[in-house]
């Protein structure tokens, strides 16, 4: 991509943002819009926090099962004897 292409797209990107800006702060229908969306994102963002809050207790779970299951398996060969029997 050579440099016109970047300043094209820049440009181009600036306008658009701008224009959207404009229609959501500056018209009427913009700000019911606004007002219409806010809680929408709200909920959108409070659901992600939600799915963020799971997912770490996933895993927690998850390490806490590998945790425990290297102990079973590591303590289980330290009761064997040479020929991979378990002593008794």
């Amino acid at each position: 991509m050579d440099d016109r292409t970047k300043v094209l797209a820049a440009t181009v990107l600036g306008a658009l943002a701008g224009g959207l800006w404009g229609y959501l702060y500056l018209t009427a229908s913009g700000r019911r819009l606004r007002d219409e969306l806010e809680p929408r994102i709200d909920d959108f963002v409070r659901e992600i926090r939600r799915a963020k809050r799971t997912a770490e207790k996933a895993r927690a779970a998850a390490d806490e099962s590998w945790h425990t299951l290297n102990e079973l398996t590591a303590g289980d060969s330290h009761r064997r004897d040479e020929s991979g029997r378990v002593a008794g």
